[in-house]
């Protein structure tokens, strides 16, 4: 098994930007060895005064030193331009996948995943990858080469004290691995509660209306700083072991230069080395210094790395559910919607619908109404394949939805969701969401037919304004209206509205739904609604109670029915006019 299986995912990448790689290998090599001739020239004008060399000599030497110290200078410039720099690259590339396979992935994934801690995958563990790619893989290079050379160097001066001097490291060999293990495992704890604490902030941020409006900031303060105490006490725990880990490095590395002053003063008195060569070797092992301890920090990097890869990888590991099919869409789209057999679940839950078996005929419109909870929006969500069937399956013009590209599938369809979702941006591209093209022209004449009229007249910029996030600046009727608007404006062949009228008052609703009568001629429409009123000049209504259909028909033969619709009706019928009587009173 690699030593690092997780990390060896980035092969792909790495061989993507070889060459800068091998570039960058490069400029350490020449940086490294022109770093390492210093010494080997201290040698010489050392060994030169000795002998009583003249001034003009040392003035040589001095010169000499002072340009392979540019030249190095010039070097460590170039390593770590090309090098930090195909890191970033990585990053990208990394992170444009990353986010790419998300968008892939079903929504039963989302609602097993919470949305922060994918965010701080997204964002803390892929700066965590890039590390161990940019300066992980930089300072591993200079550490190799400066010790190779260095080492060859120190043989080539006398064998016998560079053996002398070498006796620490087969016990700094056993150091690194021993800490190495406890570094990962307190990089993943370090990492995970990184997770938990995004988490933590993002539902406390997009929830704080709830936190004001329930006067609970205290109490999710101290939830947020146990949190983030967790946090800093597993960061500050890694960083103890770390500290330890290179004062250990560096005391072994003090124990060498201890062994190299004793014996290698004892060889120059008795004549076996010279003291110039003392004075170099002293020098090599200053510089084998810094590379012994930057050990340490690569390898915590890396560990580091290992962690945050681990934990993406899960991620992309993840299969989607909802994959594509092989076949086309009939052109022109009739929009004939047949559900045969038609049962769901949510994972490993109870079934929310039982055996629906339904025809709705191109160019129609269809209502779906009943009790809260009894399947109306699963059973919609099954028509854009956000969820596929449990079993039995749904067919759109006579084609089983599985079998259909599920981009072509999607583009033929209009949403209209239950919870509106609009971006940060102006209400202009929200609505031109689904279409990007769209020109202004158009984008008016869509929220003309939501009756957005009204309220684009007292925006400041108009259909320009820019919204919060979510829409958090809009009321919950404008955010429906601009979610009916982004819909009406994708002219799709099949239109699916999902209470799209819960949040306006009649008048508004009234209007909508003479817009909605017009939007209907030469599509299929499929309308979600509580409200009898919604509902009642579709072409046929189906009752839905507990996943099953109970009821199907007209308004009226539902009304004389007197079964559950009627039912309905009566008591929305009781409570507006209470709410009349109320107004009145």
């Amino acid at each position: 098994m690699p030593l690092f299986p997780h990390l060896g995912n980035l092969r792909p990448y790495l061989v993507r930007y070889r060459g800068q790689v091998a570039l960058g290998y490069l400029f350490v090599v020449l940086q490294s060895g022109s770093a390492l001739t210093i010494p080997w020239l201290l040698k010489r004008g050392v060994d030169g005064i000795q002998r009583g060399a003249p001034p003009s000599f040392l003035l040589q030497t001095a010169a000499t030193i002072l340009a392979i110290s540019a030249f190095s200078g010039v070097f460590l410039f170039l390593k770590r331009w090309v090098l930090i720099g195909a890191s970033r690259l990585v990053e990208y590339d990394l992170r444009q996948d990353f986010f790419a396979h998300l968008q892939r992935l079903s929504l039963s994934f989302y609602g097993r995943h919470r949305t922060g801690d994918l965010m701080a995958r997204a964002t803390n563990d892929l700066n965590a990858v890039r590390d161990v790619v940019g300066p992980g893989l930089m300072y591993g290079m200079t550490t190799l080469t400066t010790v190779a050379v260095s080492l060859v160097l120190m043989l080539r001066i006398d064998p016998v004290l560079a053996a002398a001097t070498l006796v620490p490291f087969p016990l700094m060999a056993v150091v690194v691995s021993r800490f190495a293990q406890e570094v990962h495992r307190r990089s993943v704890k370090v990492q995970d509660q990184y997770g938990v604490l995004s988490n933590a902030a993002q539902e406390n941020i997009a929830g704080i209306r709830v936190v004001q409006g329930y006067c609970q900031e205290e109490a999710e303060g101290e939830h947020f700083a146990r949190e983030n105490r967790t946090y800093m006490n597993r960061s500050l725990d890694l960083i103890r072991f770390r500290a330890l880990f290179q004062g250990s490095i560096a005391f072994l590395l003090g124990g060498g230069s201890l062994l190299l002053l004793w014996i290698g003063g004892i060889r120059v008195i008795h004549g076996g080395v010279t003291l110039g060569e003392l004075v170099a070797f002293t020098a090599y092992l200053s510089q084998l210094t810094w590379p012994f301890i930057a050990v340490g920090w690569v390898i915590s990097l890396v560990q580091r790395g290992e962690a945050a890869m681990q934990r993406i990888q899960r991620i992309r590991d993840e299969v989607p559910e909802i994959h594509s099919g092989p076949g086309t869409l009939l052109d022109p789209v009739r929009g004939e919607i047949r559900f045969e057999g038609v049962s769901f679940r949510y994972g490993t839950g109870a079934e929310v619908l039982h055996a629906i078996d339904l025809v709705v005929p191109a160019g129609t419109v269809l209502a779906i109404t009943g009790r809260t909870g009894c399947g109306k929006s699963t059973l919609l969500n099954l028509l854009p394949r956000l969820y596929d069937p449990s079993a039995g399956r749904v067919l759109l013009d006579g084609i089983d939805l599985r079998e259909l590209d599920l981009g072509g599938l999607r583009q033929a369809i209009g949403v209209v969701p239950q919870e509106p979702f609009l971006f940060s941006d102006t209400l202009s591209e929200n609505i031109r969401f689904g279409r990007a093209d769209a020109p202004c022209e158009d984008v008016l004449r869509a929220a003309h037919r939501a009756q957005l009229d009204d309220d684009l007249a007292g925006f400041q910029q108009g259909i320009e304004t820019r919204v919060g996030e979510r829409g958090v600046t809009l009321s919950g009727g404008q955010r429906q209206r601009a979610a009916l608007a982004r819909a009406l404006l994708k002219d799709p062949p099949v239109l699916l509205l999902d209470d799209p009228l819960s949040s306006v008052d009649k008048s508004t609703e009234e209007a909508l739904l003479r817009t909605l009568r017009d939007v209907a001629a030469g599509r299929t429409v499929i309308i979600v609604a509580h409200r009898v009123s919604t509902v009642r000049t579709a072409d046929r209504i189906v009752v839905l109670d507990a996943g099953r259909i109970a009821e199907t028909g007209t308004h009226d033969e539902l009304i004389a029915a007197g079964g559950l619709y009627a039912e309905l009706a009566r008591r929305q019928a009781l409570a507006e006019e209470l709410k009349e009587s109320d107004v009145l009173g």
